[in-house]
């Protein structure tokens, strides 16, 4: 892969988390989205002035605010989300002071660009630049041990993307100082060539971390809110209780609860995907980014497809059947880098049947129930076949060779889609288990029409 395609793929992964973490800033009005947002925003500019015909002094201007701001927005960002404030309080001021310490070094920096200053060749400034560098890799280190006190599904994505940023940090301070070049002028360059690797895929990833890291957080606050307003409205019950309305009145509230209950659930479990799979799938994209450039490009743009429908697709109640089989080619397409031959998907749905409607992730969840309790190997591959019956059914098959082993789950997946068929008042999914074959039988529902168009 060329530099110029590294550089477009770049980009547009960029461009697209920039997208979405500025939506959800509007959405929520939340000051961690906002933070991140203008975190991220430099790389793109910094990325994009490049490809401009910029004077020397306007190319120093824009790297060295775009990157002062992309440092102050860090460690404002990992104070806020990590509640130092409250936590740690000292923390808190240390993090304040450096800050203000990253203000002054733009303006110095400022001032050095307009007066043509080369921070090369003085010494105090190239000591201060290196110094300023220093500090915010220990910025980067201290956020490993921060996030690293939270044991959760948060604190671990967070760790992964501070962790990739203190390598690109790193990276810089050691390529800015030229220790290496001066050290050991005529040695073999294999050191050097590392340091001027572009750091694309890193940051690509880094930012991915992050987003995932408070795609799940907002999910947690949202569970969280509603254990809380269940907690009230629960005292709320026990206190009409007591009421001489007591059983009426119980029994009306007690049912709402359920509702809401329900609601919390299914959307929790449309945008969910087991942490595991994002775990394996980082595994495989960091061996394609050795061995296979061109597939790791192709892998980043799938799980970027895979991720963005799963953020549409927890504010929505149904989808039509066309989305869901363009996600599950991306979603195959990442089960397929990790499986290989292993692992085959058939799909063979009339295209009539492409309007009709059912939940959002219900082809994942059947696809990925399927993956967790078979044996996939290329000596007993599993065969996953998706088509349509004349009645207006959507059948998801698969061959049975059931894991020897038992398998962690946690009994959503089947479940969950049965919830939310009887949620919608539609018929409830057959499920069949005969010669070797386990197939699943959802009914398509039919989208309402105006005058015979589709609405």
């Amino acid at each position: 892969m060329s530099g110029e395609d590294i550089m477009f793929c770049y980009l547009g992964a960029v461009g697209s988390i920039v997208v979405i973490n500025a939506v959800q800033w509007g959405l929520s009005r939340n000051l961690i989205y906002a933070l991140f947002t203008l975190h991220i925003l430099p790389s793109l500019i910094n990325a994009t002035i490049f490809s401009l015909e910029l004077t020397k002094l306007e190319r120093s201007l824009t790297y060295d605010v775009t990157l002062a701001v992309a440092h102050i927005c860090y460690v404002a960002l990992v104070d806020r989300f990590f509640d130092l404030r409250q936590r740690i309080p000292r923390l808190h001021q240390w993090f304040r002071s450096f800050q203000i310490l990253l203000a002054i070094q733009m303006l110095v920096d400022i001032g050095i660009d307009f007066s043509q200053t080369n921070r090369n060749t003085n010494s105090l400034l190239w000591f201060a630049t290196i110094l300023t560098g220093l500090f915010f890799v220990g910025i980067c280190l201290i956020s490993l041990w921060v996030a690293a006190q939270r044991k959760d599904i948060v604190g671990r994505l967070f760790l992964m993307g501070s962790f990739l940023m203190f390598l690109d940090e790193a990276r810089a301070v050691i390529s800015f100082s030229g220790l290496l070049w001066e050290a050991q002028p005529d040695s073999p360059t294999a050191i050097k060539n590392w340091l001027l690797i572009p750091m694309e895929i890193v940051i690509t990833l880094d930012l991915l971390c992050f987003s995932l890291c408070f795609l799940f957080w907002q999910r947690q606050l949202a569970v969280k809110q509603a254990i809380e307003q269940t907690r009230v409205e629960e005292q709320l019950v026990h206190e009409r209780g007591q009421r001489h309305r007591e059983a009426l009145e119980a029994e009306l509230v007690h049912q709402q609860l359920e509702q809401e209950k329900t609601d919390v659930q299914l959307r929790a479990l449309q945008a969910q995907v087991n942490p595991h799979f994002l775990f394996n799938s980082l595994n495989s994209l960091s061996a394609l980014i050795e061995d296979d450039p061109p597939r790791a490009s192709q892998f980043v743009d799938e799980l970027s497809v895979v991720y963005r429908y799963l953020l549409k697709a927890n504010d929505q109640q149904l989808t039509t059947l066309a989305n869901e089989l363009a996600f599950i080619q991306a979603y195959y397409h990442l089960l397929k880098t990790r499986y290989g031959t292993g692992l085959t998907l058939n799909v063979e749905v009339d295209t009539e049947f492409h309007p009709c409607l059912l939940p959002p992730l219900s082809l994942q969840l059947l696809v990925e129930n399927a993956v967790k309790h078979n044996v996939v190997l290329p000596s007993r591959p599993l065969l996953v076949d998706i088509y349509t019956d004349a009645a207006g059914h959507l059948i998801v098959r698969n061959n049975l060779q059931r894991k020897n082993t038992r398998t962690i789950s946690n009994g959503v997946g089947l479940t969950a889609i049965l919830h939310q068929y009887h949620q919608l008042k539609q018929p409830p999914p057959e499920i069949t288990e005969a010669e070797g074959q386990f197939s699943i039988r959802l009914p398509l529902i039919i989208p309402a029409t105006d005058n015979g168009v589709p609405v």
